[in-house]
């Protein structure tokens, strides 16, 4: 049995669940300038239709922050870019197309054609930072036979593409996205299917996320412990629902219960 050590507490789990961006990967770096680009594409095609953003700060339609330069400084962690899925950041942008003039469908193609372009130069930037100490940490469970998995809303190729571009695909077990469920967060469907794939049920679990979302997933599912992580650990950076927060995988301690063979231990 694996112990993992957090805030002088131990709990005995039998794998560990990993939401991807802000979790494993920097999301900022990742997801930031595809927001962006999407977001401009939009509201040039908005201005050559002579229309206008409804009632909203640009910057506001996929939940990123911008300084007074334009500059991207942040993100909203409750908002669609960190929790949505890609449909449902597709209907978010298509809809500004939509009241603008194009007909659904129009603008769903539209929409899907910014995202191809906006994937092209991410593919060639290939901006994937990894989260402080995760490295050494995703070795650490490998040395302990820890069985490891990915529950992302990303598409489970594009998760398994960005995993690649930082050489850590191969930590994990099954990489779970949201094209694999009926649901997907913050109902617990993804930890249930990891779960039933590696055969440990979700009470001997620990998972690790970047939003209420994830913690209300795990809350659901009955995972031993729920773990946020954030570099601002106060404020909007706190989970509400999570039982730790981090900021880095430094403060998480693993070690192994080793059972006794002889009967008079």
């Amino acid at each position: 049995m694996t112990n993992l050590i957090i805030d002088q507490q131990t709990y005995e789990i039998e794998a560990i669940l990993f939401d991807k961006d802000g979790t494993l990967l920097e999301f900022l770096e990742l997801w930031g300038r595809f927001a962006e680009r999407m977001t401009m594409q939009v509201i040039d095609q908005i201005s050559s239709m002579g229309g206008e953003l409804l009632g909203l700060d640009p910057s506001k339609l996929l939940g990123i922050e911008m300084d007074e330069t334009g500059r991207l400084t942040g993100y909203d962690i409750q908002g669609p870019l960190s929790i949505g899925s890609m449909p449902e950041i597709e209907a978010i942008l298509a809809w500004q197309l939509y009241r603008c003039g194009l007909t659904w469908n129009e603008a769903i193609t539209r929409i899907r054609e910014f995202q191809k372009q906006a994937s092209v130069e991410m593919e060639r930037e290939r901006p994937a930072v990894p989260i402080h100490g995760l490295i050494d940490f995703l070795e650490q469970c490998e040395k302990l036979q820890l069985p490891l998995c990915v529950v992302t809303a990303d598409y489970t190729q594009e998760a398994k593409k960005h995993l690649s571009w930082i050489h850590s695909d191969h930590y994990f077990r099954e990489i779970i996205g949201s094209d694999q469920v009926t649901v997907g967060k913050p109902y617990p469907e993804m930890i249930h299917t990891a779960c039933q794939r590696i055969g440990v049920s979700p009470a001997k679990v620990a998972l690790i996320g970047d939003t209420n979302g994830d913690m209300q997933m795990g809350k659901a599912a009955g995972v031993a412990v729920t773990i946020g992580m954030s570099k601002n650990l106060a404020g909007s950076g706190r989970l509400y629902q999570a039982d730790y927060m981090i900021s880095t995988y430094n403060q998480l301690t693993l070690s192994v219960t080793r059972l006794s063979s002889d009967p008079r231990d």
